[in-house]
């Protein structure tokens, strides 16, 4: 998966989330800013999870303050072969 798939997975989960557009959401905006609850956040880490197949601590969304850099963070993980089996 590229990083701009990766991204735009994200800003389709915040979106539903917030019951928004994806393209209502910006990827250099913290997420904090953006109005996730830490509820929504876990979940959309859990679905993340699922979907790439990747081990991701909730911290990295406190590390990693904007899609953009999340997502980043998630395509390097991955092509660095930290998905799960």
């Amino acid at each position: 998966m590229t990083r701009e798939e990766i991204e735009g997975f994200i800003k389709g989960e915040i979106a539903a989330a917030l019951k928004q557009e994806p393209d209502e959401i910006d990827e250099e905006t913290n997420f904090l800013k953006i109005g996730l609850s830490s509820v929504q956040a876990l979940k959309i880490i859990n679905r993340t999870r699922k979907q790439l197949q990747v081990d991701i601590s909730p911290v990295a969304l406190f590390e990693y303050k904007t899609i953009a850099e999340f997502a980043s963070y998630l395509h390097e993980s991955l092509l660095q072969g930290e998905a799960v089996e």
